[in-house]
């Protein structure tokens, strides 16, 4: 049997100049201590925390000696572990051995951090004569999350646009609390997929709303043009 040892793939530590700095010295309301020990960048550890500095770089310029270095490890102290953070050095880019951009993309991906997505979302629909399970987009989930649907409650999904709508609650669950605000409604009946026929009285006043900016009745025309394609619209007459 080989055994062979595996070298850690995070990079050594060495102490420099700024391994002392532990954070930018403020405190939980945004003020400076008395011990701080970097400058106050508290606005940009705010502004990477609530994540608006997505696409977003900090220039800091200024003479050799100024502070730079330390306000940059004193930011990445203060974020914690969890926010990659990969300082370099200019001998670190300029090798005769390896290219600057494979070093450059190297600590790129070394501070891109890695999150969860949704790729689908599997629900489970049921009415009076069975039961269906869904592999529904992702986009899906955020339509569930603003309409605050739960197990129980009776929804239905637009298969064209993907709006989901909550009904109510099912009556199944009356006796589940004693008072309650949700409104109960019956278990559907029928199929789960069902075709509706929706319709909707809409006038050009309506459509010029809907258009941002129309341009001398171009717009209307074209959307009008849209909409009569797959014969799913009918004008039914005009008042002036």
């Amino acid at each position: 049997m080989k055994i062979e040892e595996v070298r850690s793939t995070s990079k050594t530590q060495r102490i420099a100049a700024h391994t002392h700095i532990k954070g930018l010295g403020l405190d939980e309301t945004g003020t400076a201590l008395s011990n701080a020990c970097g400058l106050a960048a508290g606005i940009v550890v705010e502004m990477i925390r609530s994540k608006k500095m997505a696409g977003r770089a900090v220039l800091m310029a200024g003479p050799p000696g100024t502070g730079k270095t330390a306000i940059a490890l004193a930011i990445a102290q203060d974020l914690g572990g969890k926010v990659p953070f990969c300082p370099m050095v200019g001998s670190e880019v300029y090798s005769s051995e390896i290219k600057k951009t494979e070093v450059l993309m190297e600590n790129f991906r070394r501070a891109i951090g890695f999150g969860k997505t949704i790729s689908h979302v599997i629900i489970s629909l049921r009415t009076a004569k069975g039961v269906k399970q869904l592999k529904l987009d992702p986009c899906i989930y955020e339509s569930l999350q603003k309409e605050h649907v739960e197990v129980g409650d009776v929804i239905y999904i637009e298969a064209n646009s993907g709006a989901v709508k909550r009904q109510g609650r099912c009556d199944v669950y009356t006796a589940e609390y004693d008072l309650e605000a949700d409104e109960y409604v019956p278990l559907p009946k029928g199929e789960v997929h069902k075709k509706k026929d929706v319709v909707q009285d809409v006038t050009l006043h309506d459509l010029d709303v809907a258009n941002a900016r129309p341009q001398g009745g171009q717009d209307i025309v074209s959307m009008m043009g849209q909409l009569m394609k797959p014969k799913k619209t009918e004008i039914t007459g005009v008042v002036l």
